[in-house]
């Protein structure tokens, strides 16, 4: 299995990410466990993979958005829009990417976004239709865009068993909606993409020989 190390500049979770990793971690356990509300609950999910909240009313109260307000209301309306965004828009990203994995978790604990994809193309060379698609999701011009391009890169990670660490993305999504956080995100991402080296020896698990992790596994 592909495995690479924790993002050093990673954070302790925000609001946003740490509601998406409450949400999803039970979650994510419960389907891997085959329970079939939890695998209903992704199937409903994954219908919002790459939309905005708005154009699937469906998912209203599925998404884990309520833990927002655990704490109280937000402060202003543009903040807790940017919150509601940035987790429907991980969650529902979430479903699409763990579809019919039932071995391996999808959300992972420090699979950083530029250092998933560079995972997916060959050692010491560059895929230039793929670095063309993680460059379009830095220069998205809305968030309905961003998740549209976000959605192809999950379809790639899929196929290629890459986790990504959602909570982590969920933060950067709420920020990178902001435009004096905007190009620090964006720099993150580039930083990912652009420090990952493969790994000197053979994977632990025996599974790949792309990276290596020394994070636990989220949830």
């Amino acid at each position: 299995m592909s495995r690479t190390t924790p993002a050093p500049w990673r954070r302790e979770p925000g609001l946003v990410g740490r509601t998406v990793e409450a949400f999803l971690s039970p979650l994510q356990d419960a389907y891997l466990r085959d329970t079939p509300s939890a695998v209903a609950r992704l199937a409903q999910l994954r219908r919002g993979a790459g939309k905005a909240p708005e154009e699937v009313p469906e998912l209203y109260g599925l998404t884990g958005t309520e833990g927002l307000y655990a704490q109280g209301p937000f402060a202003d309306e543009k903040t807790e829009q940017r919150a509601t965004v940035a987790v429907h828009t991980a969650v529902t990203l979430y479903a699409l990417h763990q579809q019919s994995q039932r071995s391996r978790r999808m959300h992972r604990t420090g699979y950083e976004l530029g250092a998933a994809v560079r995972m997916l193309m060959p050692s010491g060379e560059i895929d230039e239709p793929l670095r063309r698609r993680f460059v379009r999701v830095g220069t998205a011009t809305s968030e309905a865009i961003r998740a549209d391009r976000l959605r192809e890169l999950v379809l790639l990670l899929r196929r290629q068993e890459v986790p990504l660490d959602y909570a982590f993305l969920a933060d950067q999504l709420a920020q990178v909606q902001v435009p004096q956080l905007a190009p620090r995100v964006r720099q993150q991402w580039g930083r990912g993409f652009h420090a990952w080296r493969p790994p000197k020896a053979t994977d632990s698990d025996g599974g790949g020989s792309k990276g290596t992790d020394t994070s636990r596994d989220a949830g």
